[in-house]
Formats: C-alpha cells, structure tokens, sequence
C-alpha cells in the first residue's frame, strides 16, 4: 500500500514529520521556581505584559520565547556608602563617613509586566539608585551618636525610607525583604576631630558644673549668713521680752509689796494708836534705816533713870 503513495507525497510526509520533530520541541517554554516569564514574540519582539508565568512548562509556538526575571530575592550589597550625619546635637557635629548596607527585595508576582514595561532591564539598576538616595537623605537626619548608640534605630529609619521611596510614584513594583546595616566607618581625620570637639563638650560641661557648683556654694553662705542673722535677732528679740517681762514683774511685786506695807503700817498705826504725823514719820524713817542693807541699827529705849547726869565744870 506504501507503494501505491506517490513520491512526492512520501517527500511531503518526510519533510513534515522532521519538521513536527524539529519544531515541537521549540514549542514549548519551561520556567524555572526561581524564574518569572513573560511572553515575547520572535519575529515582531512584542512582549505580552498582560500574562506572567511561574513555575512550569508551557507550550507557546515556534514563534515565541520567554524573557525571564528572578523570582527569588534580589541581593544588594552597598560598601562603603558615602553619608553625612546630622549635626544638630549639642553633643555632635555633622560628619561625612561610610555605612555598610545590605538588603534583599523580590519582584511583586502580578506586577512584572508592569516592571518590564516601564524599567525593562534597566530596574536593578534603578532599585539600587532610589535605595541608596534615600539612605542618603535620611542619614541626614540622623544623629552621628545614634550609628552606635542606638544602631537598631537607625536600620529602622533606613528601612522604612527605601520603603516610603520605592512605593512613591512611579513604583518600583518590588517589595524590601531583609534590611542589615553593616560597619560604620568614619576617617582618621574626622574621628580626631570629633574625639577633640567631644572632649571641649566635656571640658565645657565640666566648667558649667564647676560654676554652677561655686554658685551653690555662695547660695549657701548667703542662706547660712541669713539663718544666723534670723537667730540672732531671735535671740535679742527673746532676751529683750524676757528683761522687759521681768522688769514688768518686779515692778509689778515692788507695788504690790508697797501696797501691802502701807497697808500694814497703817494697821500698825490703829493698832499702836499712832495718831502724831512726827511719831509716824520717825517710825517710817527708823524702819527704812533697818532695812537698809549696809547700815546695822539696835534700838533701845532710854529711861531718865539710866543717864548720868554731871554738871558743867566751867561753872
């Protein structure tokens, strides 16, 4: 029955089934789990960004091929990234010194026709330029004391502002995976000066408080010079009530005790039945003689009978 098939039909036959075998396989794309694809055609160039395609084996013609981006993360690495710190510190000045950076990012799934439409092959070229600018800019900001002292705060700050530039319009169409900042590396030169301007900061801080404390010290004396003037007027005031309310009271005694003696006398008086002014008069002046400290006085009474009388010789 073979034989019966002409020749040129066998030819037809022959050349069809080399060309099925040939171009079959060519048919067929395969991606890669590590791989995104979109669909280009060969003769035209014209690349379909509507569709992208993940892992698998897709059968798309002789006259179509892939073009193929990484699915898996982006690595990144900026050495020695030029920065300038913030000097608006009391305790710091602005200085220029180089950060270590390394960061990963992916491409969003549904989003790489749109990447490939608007950066092509030029995107990790773009990515890495916008990353870099924003760590610039926000290094800015930062205190040069923070890149030791509070390192996790810092990598914060970077973080979110590759994020906040990359989602700015026109987006990247990648998302920030892992985020590390690495050695912080300052010159010769500038770590002296900083060490200089850092220990004149200590040297003025030290005088404010030498001051301050020399200023404490006169505080105190005027404080200590005030108490012991309120005590010594205290004190005077005290004396001064307590002679004048002793004072009050021997006067106070004094009249009273005057008062009593003339009240006594004057019983005295009715009582002896001394009438005479002259007799009261001599009783007054002979008690007040008594009384008198520095004189001592016996009084005794005389009768006629006890004088010796004797007579004048000249007569």
């Amino acid at each position: 029955m073979v034989d019966r098939i002409p020749l040129y039909a066998r030819s037809l036959l022959a050349v069809g089934a080399l060309l099925l075998i040939v171009v079959l396989p060519l048919s067929f794309q395969y991606v890669e789990y590590y791989e995104y694809g979109l669909k280009q055609r060969i003769t035209t160039g014209s690349v379909d960004t509507s569709k992208v395609y993940g892992r698998g084996r897709y059968f798309l013609g002789p006259d179509a091929r892939l073009i193929k981006y990484k699915a898996d993360a982006h690595m990144v690495s900026l050495k020695d990234l030029v920065v300038f710190s913030s000097g608006t510190s009391e305790e710091s000045i602005g200085l220029t010194f180089s950060v270590d950076i390394d960061f990963t990012y992916l491409m969003i799934k549904e989003e790489v026709g749109l990447l490939h439409r608007e950066l092509a092959g030029t995107y990790e070229i773009t990515v890495k330029s916008k990353a870099t600018e924003a760590i610039r800019n926000e290094a800015i900001k930062v205190p040069f004391e923070d890149y030791f002292q509070n390192r996790r705060s810092v990598e914060q700050k970077f973080r979110a502002a590759v994020l906040n530039r990359w989602e700015a319009k026109p987006s990247l169409h990648v998302y920030l995976d892992q985020f590390f900042l690495g050695h912080v590396r300052i010159a010769e030169i500038v770590a002296k000066k900083q060490l200089e301007h850092r220990i004149q900061n200590e040297k003025n801080i030290m005088e404010s408080f030498v001051q301050q404390a020399r200023i404490e010290r006169e505080l105190t004396d005027v404080e200590i010079n005030t108490i012991n003037l309120e005590k010594d007027f205290l004190t005077r005031t005290a004396k001064a009530e307590a002679n004048l309310t002793r004072a009050k009271a021997n006067l106070n005694a004094d009249r009273i005790l005057a008062k009593a003696n003339r009240n006594g006398t004057l019983t005295l008086f009715e009582a002896a039945g001394i009438t005479s002014q002259d007799h009261r008069m001599s009783f007054s002046y002979i008690r007040t003689l008594k009384n008198h400290k520095n004189i001592e006085l016996d009084v005794t009474f005389l009768s006629s009978e006890n004088i010796v009388r004797t007579t004048d010789s000249s007569s």
